[in-house]
């Protein structure tokens, strides 16, 4: 028996097509690789960024919580403030204060313009009357220009405004200040003594608006906004 020639390419043609199948098949895993690989490439990007993602939220949380701190520490010396300048008779916002009284407890006692044996002249300012020690306050902001001895006016702290008012502090026990040094309203500045020309412990306080001549210095804070 002899191999009929008509079914030789029947056969060839079915086992070239197992042949190519098998081939086909067995690529298969191959191609499929770098799909995976953009697969796990794409998941590391993600994770990274997620992980940029929470860290900028905990630097914003840490920065919030900073900010959070400061403006708590800022309205408590805010309402300290207030505290204080409210014991000297300013009452309104601590960011807008312009003056504020001398001393926290006094009694006015000689007024502006009086005239009499105790007085060379006529009394160019208001007296408070207080306790021997107590601390006195720059009324407004400004430059002490003087810390001295002044004759009758005893121990002397001038402070200059900007406008250029000079203020004068006289008959202090001791003064906390020193020329040049630029003084915040309600600093203190000295306390009440009796030196110079007194008859006791007190402030002579003087206003020389334009550094020339004194005005009333009850009349001054007045304008300010300050009643006594």
């Amino acid at each position: 028996m002899g191999v009929h020639m008509s079914s030789l390419p029947r056969r060839v043609g079915t086992l070239c097509a197992v042949v190519v199948t098998t081939v086909c098949l067995g690529a298969l895993p191959a191609e499929a690789a770098p799909e995976t690989s953009v697969r796990e490439g794409a998941q590391a990007e993600a994770l990274a960024q997620a992980i940029e993602v929470q860290e900028q939220l905990r630097e914003r949380q840490q920065t919030l919580l900073s900010l959070n701190r400061r403006a708590d520490a800022r309205d408590r010396a805010l309402l300290g403030r207030k505290a204080v300048l409210a014991a000297y008779g300013y009452h309104g916002d601590p960011e807008r204060v312009r003056a504020v009284l001398p001393l926290a407890s006094y009694r006015l006692s000689a007024g502006y313009g009086l005239t009499g044996p105790l007085w060379e002249a006529e009394h160019g300012g208001q007296d408070f009357s207080a306790s021997l020690g107590e601390p006195i306050v720059a009324i407004a902001a400004g430059t002490v220009t003087e810390v001295a001895y002044a004759g009758p006016y005893g121990l002397r702290t001038i402070v200059v405004l900007p406008d250029g008012t000079e203020v004068w502090y006289c008959h202090q026990a001791e003064a906390s200040v020193y020329a040049g040094q630029v003084v915040d309203v309600a600093e203190q500045i000295g306390t009440v003594g009796s030196t110079g020309n007194s008859t006791g412990p007190h402030l002579h306080l003087e206003v020389r608006p334009g550094a020339a001549g004194p005005t009333d210095p009850l009349a001054w804070l007045s304008a300010e906004g300050i009643a006594p």
